[in-house]
């Protein structure tokens, strides 16, 4: 295999797992894929929209291979036929993930907000007001 000069885009996908899903597809099929964005998308996730998603990419030797199997992977080819069954069910643990109100959050994070409402009122409300009415009056 070459240097990382040689490497060109697979595709992108909108997620890091996705990609890192398709990178995971291509090596099971010998393809030297790569993610040269990662750090990126770990780092700060929210430029992935600015970036135009998350690159995936493969040595200029095997390029076309490696768009032909995502443009396959992409219409559902390598799709099994056991994704009708609930087997990959067996392990879920039943209940409300990922629908919790606020109220429902409880800690130490809950006193830490109110304590970082009130000092960004204090610092950027108060004082400032304070030394106006106080240069005013002088």
């Amino acid at each position: 295999m070459g240097g990382p000069s040689d490497q060109l885009e697979v595709a992108r996908f909108a997620t890091l797992p996705e990609g890192e899903l398709a990178v995971s597809f291509l090596r099971q099929h010998r393809i030297d894929a790569r993610l040269p964005d990662r750090d990126t998308a770990t780092v700060n996730p929210d430029l992935l929209f600015a970036l135009g998603g998350v690159r995936v990419s493969a040595p200029d030797v095997q390029i076309v291979e490696a768009r032909r199997l995502i443009a396959r992977m992409r219409s559902g080819e390598f799709s099994g036929d056991d994704s009708d069954t609930d087997e990959w069910m067996q392990d879920a643990t039943p209940g409300r993930v990922g629908e919790l109100d606020e109220s429902e959050i409880s800690g130490v994070m809950g006193l830490a907000k109110r304590a970082g409402v009130f000092v960004i009122v204090l610092f950027v409300v108060v004082f400032p007001l304070a030394s106006c009415i106080l240069t005013v009056l002088g």
